[in-house]
């Protein structure tokens, strides 16, 4: 265990920290709390009991949120529901949390590395929410289809069960209802919905259970029967009279088959036939409905589409716009983490993180104020160092590297005379007279106070081949 303070490792047993003598009893109690849950939702997942599951790890990820275990194990739930992206949500936030050894990056692997599968989950879950939004425009036969599609693709998507449950329920279709509430209950036998739907269908929650152990037990029962009866129990025994079978008994056996012979030919023949010709009948009635309904669909799909292209088009510039409006999250972190270097007196490695940030995508005030306090006190002896470097290369005939170190001291001081001079220098000695030309003119602008550079430049500049 962690002390919440100081970080430092310390025994479960102890009341206190041994680094900063912090009082860790309240935290002892949350932590062992925290543990407890993920205890007992650990133990409802081994029984698929995956929605006691949640809400277990959820109340132990509220005692400790840096529980990774609990965290991690929310994740597997998710995703063995069929919820890709609440599960790799749960894995991202517990590797934040803990960035080495964690768990979370095998699972993370395991669909990152696979393209396809992260595809293929994208798809599915396009349709279903495609399904529930035609569902809730109440154009059921649709949504049904892409449900089908979807559990289909992914059988274990407990939610895809569930609505499509609910459109047989809304259509009087209980039987098959009642099969996708079946097979939602083996992803998770306690989830309230699932039980909530088939109460509501009359069926007996723990049905299934039941009516396997009756069978077993009829089974059970039809085995022992078999081995009790003798099987020369029912054999019909030959009417003797003086040794020989009795004609009439003979004669009343042959009419008996004369006239079940007759029966199958004039009642039971004619009925089959009969009952054929209607379901095939019906099934020609069914495919015309069918396919006029297929049509519509058609129909529907393709207003759809249009629609669908032109909310595309409008999401997209809404998109551009806020992307061109959104705060920059990753700039606020390198500009946190620079704050708390120069707090550390690690100045240099503050200023190098700053360089790298926009100021323009800030929107506060005092953000903006911290920036350029910070930026005053390390750009200048950053540009310095830099040009250091750059002088250093120089003289060594290094260019490449001159050229690189030279442009970040001015880009860390813009008025850095020195660094502006000898990158012109060195471009003069690569060849680039185009560059070099830039920066002496510069100097003789801007700089012409500084009368022995701006003389140099002038003498250098004069140095080269007209334009």
């Amino acid at each position: 265990m962690k002390c919440p303070k100081c970080g430092k490792i310390i025994s479960f047993q102890k009341k206190r920290c041994d680094g900063c003598n912090a009082d860790i009893t309240v935290y002892r109690r949350l932590y062992n709390l925290s543990n407890q849950y993920y205890n007992d939702g650990l133990s409802k997942a081994k029984v698929r009991d995956l929605s006691g599951a949640i809400v277990s790890l959820k109340n132990s990820l509220q005692f400790n949120r840096n529980n990774t275990d609990a965290r991690n194990l929310l994740g597997l739930i998710y995703n063995e529901i069929g919820e890709t992206v609440l599960a790799l949500t749960e894995w991202v936030l517990s590797k934040n949390y803990q960035e080495d050894e964690n768990e979370a990056d095998y699972y993370m692997n395991l669909l990152q590395d696979n393209p396809s599968k992260l595809h293929n989950a994208n798809q599915i879950i396009k349709k279903y929410n495609y399904a529930l939004s035609q569902a809730k425009g109440g154009n059921c036969d649709l949504a049904i289809l892409q449900l089908k599609k979807v559990v289909s693709a992914q059988p274990k998507y407990l939610a895809a069960h569930q609505l499509l449950a609910l459109l047989y329920m809304n259509q009087a279709e209980n039987e098959k209802a009642v099969k996708c509430l079946r097979k939602a209950q083996k992803i998770d036998i306690s989830n309230t919905i699932t039980l909530r739907y088939l109460t509501e269908l009359g069926v007996n929650p723990n049905a299934v259970k039941i009516e396997r152990e009756a069978t077993k037990r009829v089974q059970g029962k039809g085995r022992a029967l078999e081995k009790a009866e003798d099987p020369q129990f029912f054999a019909p025994e030959p009417v003797l009279r003086d040794g020989k079978i009795n004609k009439w008994s003979f004669l009343h056996l042959l009419i008996g088959v004369v006239i079940g012979f007759l029966a199958v030919v004039f009642l039971v023949l004619p009925t089959r036939e009969s009952a054929i010709a209607d379901k095939y009948n019906k099934e020609a009635v069914d495919m015309a409905e069918e396919q006029t309904n297929m049509s519509s669909q058609m129909q529907t799909l393709e207003n759809e589409k249009k629609q669908l292209e032109q909310k595309n088009k409008d999401l997209e510039a809404q998109l551009k716009k806020v992307k061109e409006e959104a705060v920059d999250e990753a700039a606020y972190n390198n500009f946190l983490k620079a704050v708390t270097l120069y707090i550390g007196g690690e100045k240099d490695v503050a200023a190098e993180k700053l360089i790298k940030i926009n100021i323009s995508k800030f929107d506060s005030k005092a953000a903006k104020e911290l920036y350029n306090m910070i930026k005053e006190e390390t750009f200048t002896n950053m540009s310095k160092v830099k040009y250091k470097e750059g002088y250093a290369a120089y003289a060594k005939g290094r260019y490449d590297e001159a050229i690189t170190a030279l442009k970040l001291a001015l880009k860390y001081s813009s008025d850095n005379v020195d660094a502006m001079y000898y990158l012109g220098r060195t471009y003069q000695r690569t060849g680039d007279n185009t560059n070099a030309r830039k920066y002496y003119k510069q100097i003789i602008n801007n700089y012409s106070g500084n009368s022995s550079l701006s003389a140099q430049a002038e003498r250098r500049l004069a140095e080269l081949p007209e334009e």
